[in-house]
């Protein structure tokens, strides 16, 4: 088993270390590797798995281990082309297909679509923004179930939406904490496309206090540390008889917004928070007509709205039989 083993590393190691001179085609097209390494993948994670712990079966374990990380460079080099050559179509139809199959494999409480995504967002996120096919990939091949939705989240059969936020909240964490002074597009894009119910600009606000760095005075820090996306909408702007259809959707993605705020940041957004909030915000003062005195107002608007709906849910709920 071992000599086989080894035999695999090899053939497998060749095959990503000249994956440069394979055609796209080759690789993804109907009757392309796709599959075969998909299949690959899912069957050295669950190996790798299986021995974890076993003192008994550590040499095993380490060879399976070796191998996944084989396969899962070769994946992402796959990833990495079929966004840049445009081949996401077929990409993104095979991946669903293997991700819905095993959507329920799990080793030790370990799902295989936690690992398996988490390679595919590592590469997504760094790529999306430079692709080609960015429009159509949002649009019509990136799975709707995989976007973040707040009826996607409660679905109990959907456990790669949970997967999207988790994997998406770590990799823009990381941006709002460190962020400067350059607008971050890639951010922007990915926020406006992944979270395809709220308002942008609002959903922006709330992902940059929540994960801008905590300090003694938490607001003022907020405002006065740059806002790098947030800039653009979704909303298609309408004149004359189809006005009202305009601020319909605003209204729409503005109450999403609040909804899935108060859904995913509940303790961060509760009545007493918010109210906490908005009178930090009243005690701050800024020069007329600067930056930082525009961000407190727009945070002050989002603060008293947001209260607004968390009242009212508040008093929905209450009003509801047992």
């Amino acid at each position: 088993m071992e000599d086989n083993l080894i035999i695999i590393s090899k053939l497998l190691s060749d095959f990503n270390n000249f994956m440069v001179k394979r055609s796209t085609t080759f690789l993804i097209g109907l009757d392309g590797m796709l599959d075969s390494i998909l299949q690959w993948h899912f069957g050295l994670w669950k190996k790798k798995h299986e021995y974890l712990g076993q003192d008994n079966k550590l040499a095993e374990w380490s060879m399976y281990s070796a191998l996944s990380r084989t396969i899962d460079s070769i994946f992402r080099q796959i990833e990495i082309r079929a966004l840049n050559e445009r081949e996401s179509y077929s990409f993104f139809k095979k991946l669903e297909r293997h991700a819905e199959k095993y959507k329920k494999e799990s080793v030790s409480s370990r799902y295989y679509n936690e690992s398996l995504f988490g390679t595919f967002y590592q590469v997504f996120f760094q790529n999306i923004y430079d692709s080609p096919e960015r429009f159509n990939i949002w649009e019509h091949y990136f799975p709707g179930k995989w976007k973040i939705t707040k009826s996607n989240l409660q679905s109990s059969e959907n456990i790669i939406s949970k997967i999207s936020l988790n994997n998406f909240f770590e990799w823009s964490s990381d941006r709002i904490w460190q962020t400067r002074e350059e607008k971050d597009f890639p951010l922007d894009d990915a926020s406006r496309n992944l979270f395809p119910e709220v308002d942008p600009i609002l959903w922006a606000k709330v992902l940059i206090f929540i994960f801008s760095p905590y300090s003694e005075d938490r607001l003022r820090a907020v405002i006065e540390r740059p806002w790098n996306f947030g800039f653009f909408g979704r909303v298609k702007v309408y004149f004359g008889p189809q006005e009202d259809e305009t601020i319909r959707i605003y209204k729409g993605e503005e109450k999403n917004t609040f909804d899935l705020a108060y859904y995913l940041f509940k303790d961060q957004f509760s009545k007493n928070n918010l109210e906490s909030y908005i009178k930090s915000l009243e005690q701050l003062s800024y020069p007329r007509e600067s930056e930082e005195k525009s961000k407190r107002l727009r945070l002050h608007s989002f603060f008293t709205k947001m209260l607004d709906f968390v009242k009212d849910t508040e008093s929905s709920d209450f009003s509801q039989p047992p």
